[in-house]
């Protein structure tokens, strides 16, 4: 019988929901069932509402999801002679990277070191004339500060001029830091 009191869809019979005032004149199989059904009913509603609560507790207390910065780095990185070795993620205009390099190894030899927007990078990347946005030449050691004049992808380049023949690789020692919400006045 369906509980909306409409027919039923095998015999046709037509029943109006049974209320809580008639459950004690119902016979007693009947009756059972229904305190069954309603037991059952209760029990998912108070599931779902503790699942639901449980979710966004765990939620609120975990607090927001965070990913591991790639412009946010320390290491070193060795650059093969003839070649460049490079990092990259996205900064949002407004926003900076601040670190320093130093070339470790062999000491006092200089390397190159810029920064390409996406469209730069790649024209470097397929050895077509690129424009960095910042750069320094021939340096062993230098500051980086790069303050992101728009929202791009922003890779931080750095390259041996040393020709592939010279055996040269150079390992550099870098740290940066992506510095974030600031505000340009």
């Amino acid at each position: 019988m369906p509980p909306t009191g409409g027919p039923c869809p095998t015999c046709g019979e037509v029943r109006p929901p049974v209320r809580a005032a008639e459950y004690p004149r119902l016979p007693t199989p009947l009756r059972k069932r229904m305190k069954l059904l309603r037991a059952i009913r209760v029990a998912i509603v108070v599931a779902v509402v503790v699942g639901v609560a449980w979710d966004i507790g765990s939620s609120v207390l975990a607090g927001p999801t965070t990913f591991a910065d790639p412009l946010t780095t320390k290491g070193t990185l060795t650059v093969d002679a003839g070649t460049y070795t490079y990092f990259s993620g996205a900064i949002t205009g407004e926003d900076y990277i601040d670190g320093n390099y130093t070339v470790v190894q062999p000491l006092g030899v200089p390397i190159d070191f810029a920064v390409y927007n996406s469209t730069g990078f790649q024209d470097f990347v397929d050895g077509q004339p690129a424009s960095p946005i910042w750069s320094t030449t021939n340096a062993t050691s230098s500051r980086i500060i790069f303050a992101a004049p728009y929202t791009d992808t922003f890779s931080l380049v750095f390259e041996n001029p040393y020709p592939l023949n010279s055996g040269i690789n150079v390992t550099v020692y870098e740290t940066t830091s992506y510095q974030t919400n600031v505000v340009i006045g």
